[in-house]
Formats: C-alpha cells, structure tokens, sequence
C-alpha cells in the first residue's frame, strides 16, 4: 500500500462512503451499514495481527490455500440463543444487508462461530463465546489467491461526523503499512487446573459405558471428547499460529478472539462452503496413524480402507449429510467409497461431497442442517447429544462447533473447529474427541485422542519454546 497515497485516495471513498450511509440512515430513523473496500499491496494478514493483537479487540483470523483473512474490530455483534441461533442470525443479517450502502470490489461479510452445544454443561473459561457470534468487522484485510484486499465496515447512525469517521479508518489503513512490532504481553499468570479433565481410566470407562448403550441400541454412533490444560505463559496467539503454519499447511488455521480469551486451532474438516451458489462438504470419520516410513505409512492407510469399524462409522456420517443437504439442495455428488486425507501425524477417511444450493436457502440454513454432524456429534443426533451432556462432564463451548464466514453475495464458508485449543489467563484447554460404534475399543480411542491432541501441544511447546529464547 502506497502511504502517500492513503490521505486523497482512500479518505475520499471512505468519506463520501460513511457520509451516504449517514443521510440514508436519517432518513431510515435507523442505523445503516457502510461498507467500503479497496485493492491493496500485498501484506500477509498474520503480520497484521501481530501487531494489532491488544488482548482486547475481538477479532477472526482465517488462513487457507485460497484465502487469509484478519477480521478486527467489531462495529456490530449478531447473536442468537438456544435452537433457533441460526435463524436469528439469518434474520438480521437479512435485514442488515437490505439498506447497506457499500463502495468497492467486496461485499460486506460476517464471520465469527457457534457454540457446539447450547444446552450443555457450561464453564466459566467460555463465557465470553455465545450460542451464536457473528460479528461486522472495522476492519477485514484479505488475501485471495494473487489478490489483496481491505474492507472496512461501519454501521453508520443519524448525527454521525462522516469525516471523523473517515479520518479514524484512513488511520487504520496507514497502519498496515508498519511492520509488526507484536505488543508486549503481561506477566505470566499462575496455571489453573480444568475442573473436567479425567485420568485415562475414567474416560476410558466412559468410553466403555458409551458402547455398552451403542450394544443396547439406544444409538449408532457416539463421539466422546476429553481435554486437558497446559501452562501457556505468555505466548501470543499469532506466535501460536506461525507454528501451526509451519506443520499444518495441509489444515484450515483460526483464532477468534473474545475478551481475555482466544480459541485457536488447525482443523482438517470443513463442514460446508457455498461459493456462486454451489454447496462444498465432506464426510470426515475414521481414523488411524501416520507413519515416516513409506511402506508402513501406506500399509496403515490400507487398513484404515478396509476397516470394516472405521468404513461403517464414515457411512454413518455420509448418510447423514446426504439426508440434512437432500432438503436444501438438488444435483447431488457423493462418491461411492471414500478417499484418504493424509494429514501430518494422522490419516482419514474422507469423502468429498457437491450439491447446488436451492433457491430461497443460504449457508446458515446449511449450517443448521448440518450440525452437528455424526462425525463430531454421533447418530441419531438428539440421543447422541444426549449421551454426550451425560457423560463427558465438560463444557465443549466452541469446540467441534461451525466457525467461519459469510458475505452479502451468498457466499461462505465454515468449517468444524477442532484441533482445537481455548487460551485464557496463561491457561490452555486443549480438546479431542473420537467416534464410538459397537466395537470400539476404549484403550484404541484413548490413543486417538492423544494423536489428535498431539497437533496442538507441539505448536504450544514449539511457541512457548520460542518465546522463551527470544525473551
């Protein structure tokens, strides 16, 4: 971004931008959204919020192949509660988008989370995470594929001053063009133990009753999470990220940040993109180990393949998203066997899935068709549910929850937090699950856990490590 450029350029849309928004707004009797967008120098947006994080500020970082984002800032925070948590968010953005006043190449977007659960066990270190949080970001700098963009958003009220207002996101705009001095953290605080952590053999008991009751019939399928803490210190979130960038280019990176606490993770799993109209999904239940050794890596991928455990727990997962997209969506494609997803330290079963979206339906109403799916919640849904606010004692908050975005245009994307970590007072929880069929094993799915644990804690070790050297 050129600075010299920013005063004439860019304070000149913004104004005439914000000060449209304002006149519409007096005349509405009501507030009006402004969004305004610009092409920029390219900038990576990690950087950004490195420089930007002040412990405070709620904000959404999103990193894939195709698109980073660092959303800052919140001019406006849509909630729901309890079942209808989606469409209250639809209602509103609705009615948000029909009066917007927007100058540039973007759409005005939403992006924040879900909670998994709203009628689960619920514990103080996810209080700042609502049933639903999706927030208008001040400011959003974007990196798609060869091309960078800012979007600034504000929603604009009779009697506001348009230039004071353009002259406070012009600075903003300059401000990307420093280079990231990450703040100065607060002493580290002294480690609080997690009330809901259990020893191996009490989960694994748990396991084991979850099974008994799959025997029995009361349900086909069942996922059990655990978590467990480590002391954090003074790590930043974004030193956290940088080492998940480096051994989980294959995953979708996240932070989201809401008061004193950031949930952060490396999630292989999408649970839905719409992009021009078309649905993207996949089913991703089943799996096993990696291996540094080719042949053994290539036997272990076989066997999970022929699993006759791991392919009837994937089935149960397709089948449910197939009948929650049958609905919404027509021209479906799912392929009859699935694939492998070969992740650093773990492997998958993975079936990609396509659909084209109904007219009249958006990616919340796919959002609240599809979760929770058997792949994190078990099947039935209700009596799965159920199971799980019996037996795991502990409050999942976001976890295993959508988290992600949508735009004015009907597009969006969201994808199932796990691998997932909350930081919180120099505490982090850290949380995995693994699905329960028949014949499962509690000694097997305890050691699943700890492989999918495994992706979290070396990123921790890896940043407090780091931190400590520099320090």
């Amino acid at each position: 971004m050129n600075r010299a450029a920013l005063p004439s350029r860019y304070l000149a849309r913004l104004h005439d931008t914000l000060a449209r928004a304002i006149e519409q707004a007096e005349k509405l009797a009501h507030p009006v959204l402004a969004a305004i967008s610009f092409d920029i120098d390219p900038i990576d947006p990690l950087q950004v919020l490195g420089a930007w994080e002040d412990q405070r500020t709620p904000y959404l970082y999103w990193e894939q192949h195709e698109l980073t984002f660092f959303a800052w800032g919140c001019a406006l925070e849509l909630n729901g509660h309890d079942e209808k948590r989606f469409t209250q968010v639809e209602e509103n953005w609705r009615l948000l988008r029909a009066d917007a006043v927007v100058a540039g190449p973007l759409a005005p977007r939403l992006c924040g989370g879900f909670r998994f659960d709203t009628y689960g066990q619920r514990e103080a270190h996810w209080q700042a995470f609502a049933d639903a949080s999706l927030m208008l970001a001040n400011v959003t700098v974007i990196r798609q594929n060869q091309q960078h963009h800012v979007l600034c958003q504000h929603l604009a009220k009779p009697g506001e001053d348009a230039l004071a207002l353009a002259t406070d996101y012009d600075a903003a705009l300059r401000h990307l063009c420093r280079p990231a001095k990450p703040r100065a953290l607060p002493p580290r605080s002294e480690r609080q133990e997690s009330h809901s952590t259990l020893t191996r053999r009490q989960w694994e008991g748990k396991v084991a009753e979850a099974v008994q009751n799959i025997r029995q019939g009361c349900f086909g399928k069942v996922v059990l999470a655990r978590t467990q803490t480590q002391a954090l210190g003074d790590v930043a979130p974004w030193q956290i990220i940088e080492q998940l960038r480096l051994r989980h280019d294959d995953a979708q990176l996240f932070a989201c940040r809401r008061g004193d606490a950031c949930f952060i993770g490396a999630s292989p799993e999408r649970l839905v993109k719409v992009d021009a109209g078309e649905v993207i999904t996949h089913a991703l239940a089943g799996t096993i180990s990696r291996s540094g050794d080719a042949q053994e890596d290539t036997r272990l991928g076989q066997s999970l393949l022929d699993s006759a455990k791991d392919r009837h727990e994937h089935r149960l997962v397709v089948e449910a998203i197939r009948a929650a997209l049958a609905p919404l969506s027509e021209a479906l494609e799912i392929p009859a066997v699935p694939n492998l997803k070969r992740l650093a330290r773990i492997q998958h079963l993975d079936t990609p899935i396509r659909a084209r979206l109904l007219e009249g339906y958006g990616i919340l109403d796919l959002l609240e068709a599809l979760h929770p799916t058997p792949a994190v919640g078990g099947y039935p849904r209700i009596a799965a549910l159920g199971c799980i606010r019996q037996l795991e004692g502990m409050d999942r908050g976001w976890y295993a929850a959508p988290l992600g975005w949508l735009d004015g245009e009907g597009n969006g994307d969201f994808l199932v937090a796990l691998r997932s970590a909350l930081l919180v007072r120099g505490q982090a929880y850290l949380f995995a699950g693994c699905g329960l069929v028949d014949d499962s094993e509690p000694s097997h799915e305890y050691h699943e856990t700890c492989l999918k644990l495994s992706a979290m804690q070396e990123a921790l070790t890896a940043a407090i490590g780091q931190r400590e050297a520099l320090s």
